[in-house]
Parts: C-alpha cells; sequence; structure tokens
C-alpha cells in the first residue's frame, strides 16, 4: 500500500494509528475501519471503502494511495469533509482532485511523482 506524507485520521482512528498503518501494510483483515482513498479509475477524487477489502488479491497487485484512514464509515465521511475543507483552504477552490493527486505525489497524467 502506498500513503501519503501526511495522513489524514478520524478522532478514533488517530487513537491507534500505528496499530491500524501496521495492519493494513501487513495486509491483515481489519475490520472495523474505514480507507479513504485516491480514486483510480473514476472521475471522483477520492473514494472510501472498508480496510479488509485491501486483504483481497486485487490489492496485491493494484495497491491503492492511502489519504486517509477512519475507525468506521462515519468517521470516513468526517476525514473527506476535512480533506475538501483543507483543499479550499489551501487553494481557494474546490478542485478535489487535483488537490488530493498533490497530496499524494501524483502529477495530472497519473505518472507518481519523484
Amino acid at each position: 500500500m502506498r500513503f501519503i506524507e501526511r495522513l489524514y485520521f478520524g478522532e478514533r482512528a488517530k487513537r491507534k494509528s500505528g496499530r491500524l498503518i501496521k495492519r493494513i501494510r501487513k495486509g491483515s483483515r481489519l475490520t472495523g475501519a474505514y480507507v479513504i482513498c485516491l480514486s483510480e479509475g473514476s472521475t471522483d477524487p477520492m473514494e472510501f471503502y472498508s480496510a479488509r477489502l485491501l486483504s483481497q488479491d486485487y490489492y496485491k497487485t493494484h495497491e491503492p494511495t492511502i489519504l486517509g484512514i477512519a475507525a468506521d464509515e462515519d468517521e470516513a465521511v468526517e476525514v473527506v469533509s476535512s480533506i475538501i475543507k483543507d483543499c479550499i483552504e489551501t487553494t481557494g477552490s474546490l478542485d478535489v482532485r487535483s488537490f488530493t493527486r498533490h497530496l499524494a505525489g501524483v502529477s495530472a497524467d497519473g505518472a507518481a511523482g519523484e
């Protein structure tokens, strides 16, 4: 899995952030946590889903770029809201797709930055 340098966390997920990151990297079947990821095949800037999906074989060859971690679905919505708020405050616009790609070090054409 690829993680951005400054991960976003929900309040409850932040308390166990080290353990969650370690288990996600290991590919453990993690229940009760959600990941917020850069959207790869969509016009949406980001998406979130249960972290337990990351244990599937697909994600071993198609590693998502993780922007944030939340303890549950409601908290994932809060983390997404926080990312959008930071986008507006930082860029003065609502170009969330460019902002999240910048956070992840991905250029506009989809190539990973150095």
